[in-house]
């Protein structure tokens, strides 16, 4: 209550400001770290780049605090990914200008786990999870890299220069990940991992999602819940389980055990950047790939 209260306060306060960045560059604002080094990769030394959520939040469960209201009034590009991953951001952006762009990367992309998820919101409106496919990553680049040009004109050259290169090297990690991924014999090619953040993954590169700890994101899953994964990794001859970076590893350490397993991966980066060698996207997918390749292989 007290931190929605500050929240109102600060949209009051700054309603009637400007964006503004130093020394006159564009600024952009991304609800994750995830999204925020795209934007780097394009805005160059044109813009200024902020995430709300730090690198190592769980994105779903964070709480904005006031001051990003202030964060989001002085911005010129706000980017949102959407379907449900970041709506805490939703009320702060009531506070933003006029003039400001907000982008919703993932509007109009082709949705899976609609009908298909327990998770009420993935149920409803899809899986938020686009960037573990890199064709879905050159997406939003090629959207942030429109709206930066559309707000700062005056460095398009730039930032269309650097979108390009930023693609390219978008290219050599699909096939990176693909050449990869072929080290896993096709029978092998099974993911449980602590909630439905694969999805886009799986179906890009050859893999299928098995699973997953907890069905619908906070919830622990009951005992019969959890009892028939058990029995469908077992079933499915599952040779490992991962379990996300930003979660307890509690839930995948009782399924192994459960089940028999002795290969578990506890640190998989998913909603965040993370450490080097994983703080930035290009590193996440690399980390997140040999994770999974020296898991299953």
């Amino acid at each position: 209550m007290r931190r929605s209260i500050g929240v109102a306060l600060v949209v009051l306060l700054v309603a009637c400001s400007s964006p503004s960045a130093p020394g006159g560059r564009t600024s952009v604002v991304a609800t994750t770290t995830v999204l925020a080094d795209l934007a780097v990769q394009v805005a160059g030394p044109d813009a200024t780049v902020d995430a709300l959520a730090p690198a190592g939040a769980s994105i779903e469960d964070f709480a904005p605090k006031p001051e990003d209201a202030k964060r989001i009034a002085n911005a010129r590009v706000i980017l949102v990914n959407g379907l449900a991953l970041d709506r805490w951001v939703e009320p702060l952006l009531r506070n933003a200008s006029k003039d400001a762009r907000i982008v919703t990367l993932s509007d109009d992309l082709p949705r899976l786990g609609v009908g298909e998820s327990a998770n009420p919101d993935i149920n409803a409106n899809g899986n938020p999870h686009y960037w573990f496919d890199v064709k879905y990553a050159k997406v939003y680049v090629e959207r942030i890299r429109d709206a930066l040009v559309t707000a700062d004109p005056t460095h398009s050259a730039g930032y269309q220069s650097r979108a390009t290169s930023y693609l390219a090297d978008l290219d050599r990690l699909d096939a990176e990940i693909r050449a990869n991924v072929a080290q896993i014999p096709p029978a092998r090619r099974k993911l449980v991992t602590s909630h439905d953040a694969f999805p886009y993954y799986a179906a890009a590169y050859g893999l299928s999602v098995v699973g997953f700890t907890q069905p619908e994101e906070g919830k622990e899953p009951s005992p019969a819940e959890l009892a028939d994964l058990v029995a469908l990794v077992k079933k499915e001859q599952v040779p490992a389980i991962f379990s996300e970076a930003q979660v307890s590893p509690r839930l995948a350490e009782t399924l192994a055990r459960e089940a028999g397993l002795k290969t578990i991966v506890t640190d998989l980066p998913t909603d965040s950047v993370g450490a080097p060698p994983a703080d930035s996207y290009l590193g996440m997918m690399r980390v997140v790939t040999d994770k999974i390749v020296q898991a299953l292989r």
